[in-house]
């Protein structure tokens, strides 16, 4: 019976994956993340359907490991500061637990061959063992390792799925919020609506700043 249950999972999970990957490529994704107006445009095209468009594209380019920092921006520039957070989280999540999953349940032994020797890793494995939030904390918060790299890494890793979810989401959040409240304050219609919200952007910034470098002596302190 739980094997059963493995084998379902896994093949859900590798036709989601392949789904997202033929839209992908369907759409010659990688042009449009390369340039922000045909990003701009693509995504409006699908009007009504154009969040899920978002949140499904942020899924796949974050599966992939390519930067999403585009589409971030993108995301604050077409929905505003509110609904772009929502939605790039959504995306960012969904991209994440489908990259661990890969790495858990389907490209185990391929991700295991490309990475597992790497002094990164190691450290994450470690850290995981000893502190599973601290470490998340750490790699998320800190530009340590690319962060789409990361959530293959955390796969490989004896962290439950649950905690790797919700502590992901909380920690990416402060950051992602920076860059879509940015690019929401540069699309606002007014100086004002563009003032308040750079201010809470440069707040959530500050606030980043302080805890990177709280992180940063604990780690020399260890």
């Amino acid at each position: 019976m739980k094997n059963n249950k493995k084998r379902i999972a896994k093949l859900f999970i590798i036709i989601f994956i392949a789904f997202l990957f033929f839209l992908f490529f369907k759409y010659d994704g990688v042009k449009y993340i390369k340039d922000k107006e045909q990003l701009k445009t693509l995504i409006e095209s699908f009007g009504i359907l154009a969040p899920l468009s978002y949140i499904l594209l942020y899924c796949i380019v974050t599966v992939t490991t390519i930067s999403t920092l585009p589409l971030s921006l993108a995301g604050g520039v077409l929905f505003g500061p509110v609904y772009g957070i929502i939605y790039t989280m959504i995306g960012a999540s969904l991209g994440m637990m489908s990259s661990f999953l890969i790495a858990r349940y389907i490209a185990k032994d391929f991700i295991e061959r490309k990475f597992s020797n790497l002094q990164i890793f190691k450290k994450i494995n470690e850290g995981v063992k000893k502190d599973g939030p601290f470490i998340l904390a750490v790699t998320r918060l800190l530009p340590i390792f690319p962060f789409g790299i990361q959530n293959y890494l955390y796969g490989l890793t004896s962290i439950s799925f649950f905690k790797y979810t919700i502590f992901s989401i909380v920690f990416i959040l402060p950051g992602t919020s920076v860059f879509v409240l940015l690019a929401g304050a540069i699309s606002a219609g007014n100086t004002k609506d563009a003032a308040k919200i750079s201010l809470i952007a440069s707040l959530i910034f500050l606030a980043l700043t302080i805890i990177t470098r709280v992180i940063q002596n604990k780690i020399k302190n260890r």
